[in-house]
């Protein structure tokens, strides 16, 4: 799924994660501190799991982003959505949300669920900008620091045939 975001920015494609693309996941992470800190072997175990979406952004042969989402049967759930500093506010992750979205509503997905660290006011106003509504709180969710989450859901409608 090509995209722009400007006559002069370059152009990047939505692409399924692959294994050799888990070492970049891990870099983008290190720098983004309200993104759930996994180690590298819970990537490579989770896209093996039944269920699992795991995409990247991609631009000039770099992983500039990335989301991973898990589905089980007519729900799902975003569970990291991460994009390196120099590419933020570009538009990777709305075509990376984007992209998912429609996986999962192709798969049979009615609602997508998300966590947020409550402090993470950038990224609940990203969320709602893409539709997600408020569904409840999570006390004491997060550790280092100790923070409730945010909770947020977004209906989805059922794929045409």
């Amino acid at each position: 799924m090509p995209a722009e975001n400007s006559a002069t920015a370059p152009t990047w494609n939505i692409r399924a994660l692959l294994p050799t693309d888990i070492s970049s996941l891990a870099r983008i992470v290190r720098d983004a501190a309200e993104a759930a800190q996994w180690p590298s072997e819970s990537y490579e175990r989770l896209v093996r799991l039944p269920g699992s979406l795991a995409l990247v952004c991609e631009a000039e042969s770099a992983v500039t982003g990335f989301l991973i989402a898990r589905q089980v049967i007519d729900e799902a759930e975003v569970l990291n959505l991460a994009v390196r500093t120099q590419s933020r506010r570009k538009g990777h992750a709305s075509a990376l949300l984007a992209a998912a979205l429609a996986q999962l509503r192709n798969s049979g997905v009615l609602r997508v669920f998300l966590e947020v660290r409550d402090s993470n006011q950038p990224a609940i106003a990203f969320y709602r900008k893409h539709g997600f509504i408020p569904s409840g709180r999570r006390k004491a969710y997060y550790r280092d620091p100790v923070e409730d989450a945010f909770c947020m859901e977004k209906k989805l409608l059922a794929a045409r045939d």
